[in-house]
């Protein structure tokens, strides 16, 4: 059951989570708010929404705090775009419970997608999480992609030079960055030692649809470069393959 290995990926990153700035506060209230309603509402009856497709939650649960993929690594050639991913394979959905007073509550809702269709909803604590109940496939490429996390300034990428992060260790990178959770994270379970992070690139808060990516092996950057949005498949695919 892949919801297992999901648990571990969110146990992970909720050590990121952070509350909202006063601007967006009360929007990010409100849309929790109905967000946990619906889940209370899914909790008491998972027909809600079993068997529907991808869109379907979305509309009625909002955007997931992350969404994991499992894309077999020998079938990632038919694959050109992130949004094709949310229509094939598998797919988890992670939500996370709220407290009255928009603090986590140390639970989420967990929805596994198969072909589109949800196939499987959990809730779990993470004080009975069991590690060794998380799976292992070495046929799969795993990606994790956070809705808000990831965001940096373009000019601010532009302005440095980059290549002089390359042969470090992404520790470097990261204390550059201030420890900011990438928006993707991509796993080579074959190899067990290649990986990707991706940063979604902005100017003035608008988006640019240019994301900075980050090729590691064995915790070392091999790669780092600015691309745009619809290459981020391609390069990865390119990388994995290697």
């Amino acid at each position: 059951m892949n919801l297992k290995r999901l648990v571990a990926s969110f146990i992970i990153s909720s050590l990121f989570l952070t509350g909202c700035t006063n601007d967006s506060a009360t929007k990010t209230v409100t849309n929790r708010a109905k967000q946990q309603q619906t889940m209370t509402k899914v909790q008491n009856d998972v027909n809600e929404i079993m068997n529907k497709d991808y869109n379907y939650v979305l509309n009625n649960m909002g955007a997931p705090y992350s969404t994991t993929y499992w894309i077999d690594k020998y079938k990632i050639n038919n694959t050109q775009t992130i949004e094709e991913l949310n229509e094939t394979g598998i797919v988890g959905l992670v939500y996370p419970k709220y407290t009255a007073d928009n603090e986590l509550e140390g639970s989420a809702l967990y929805i596994e997608l198969n072909n589109n269709k949800v196939v499987e909803v959990q809730t779990y604590d993470f004080g009975t999480y069991e590690e060794d109940e998380v799976l292992e496939d070495s046929s799969l490429i795993v990606m994790d992609k956070y809705s808000n996390e990831g965001i940096l300034e373009l000019s601010d990428m532009e302005s440095i030079n980059l290549n002089t992060f390359e042969g470090n260790p992404v520790d470097e990178l990261h204390k550059y960055l201030n420890y900011i959770t990438p928006n993707i994270d991509a796993y080579d379970m074959v190899s067990k030692s290649k990986s990707i992070e991706v940063y979604k690139l902005i100017h003035n808060s608008v988006n640019t649809n240019k994301t900075l990516m980050v090729f590691l092996d064995d915790g070392k950057i091999e790669k780092i470069n600015i691309v745009g949005d619809s290459f981020v498949i391609k390069q990865a695919r390119d990388y994995f393959n290697q």
